[in-house]
């Protein structure tokens, strides 16, 4: 009955600080430029995407896309509960990750990676990858005010997105996971 107590007054905590940051996203992040460029950048890397896929292997690429936003969505919620990063310009108040970036720019980055010159090396393409990530994108946002890190370094993210790609490139191609019919 007494740990109940502690987590109603955690949880209470959490109520009041969700209210005050609902009041501070309506206030002074709901329709500013920044609040716009999300919006945009949720939904115009997709209609790129649309145009640009290999549409014989949509069905393979979305899965895949699937899963990087599981995975990035689980990681995200994480570093931003445990304070290592948060972001100061969210589309939603009471969302902790940031839903351009897990939802559409990581999926859709990975996913034209895989699909465009298959024909590179792995591990080149997971290095470029999470250089591009690590050190040009999330600095970037960085500089827009949109992500701040506290308890975070670049080159913790890099490392994370080598794995990360490396796996999703062994998802996008398993033979076990894609046979079809005709093999």
């Amino acid at each position: 009955m007494k740990q109940n107590n502690l987590l109603d007054d955690v949880y209470n905590i959490l109520k009041q600080d969700n209210i005050k940051l609902t009041d501070i996203w309506i206030s002074q992040i709901f329709l500013s430029w920044r609040w716009w460029f999300q919006v945009v950048l949720a939904i115009v890397p997709w209609l790129v995407w649309i145009k640009i896929r290999n549409k014989k292997d949509t069905a393979r690429l979305l899965f895949v896309g699937l899963v990087v936003m599981m995975i990035s969505n689980f990681l995200d919620t994480i570093g931003a509960s445990y304070n290592l990063w948060h972001y100061d310009w969210k589309d939603f108040p009471f969302i902790p990750i940031y839903m351009p970036w897990d939802l559409t720019l990581f999926p859709i980055s990975v996913m034209i990676m895989l699909q465009f010159k298959p024909k590179i090396n792995k591990y080149i393409k997971a290095i470029f990858f999470s250089f591009l990530c690590s050190f040009i994108f999330e600095p970037f946002f960085s500089y827009l005010s949109m992500y701040h890190r506290v308890n975070w370094k670049y080159g913790y993210s890099f490392i994370i997105y080598i794995v990360l790609y490396l796996f999703y490139d062994y998802i996008y191609n398993s033979r076990r996971l894609w046979k079809t019919e005709s093999d």
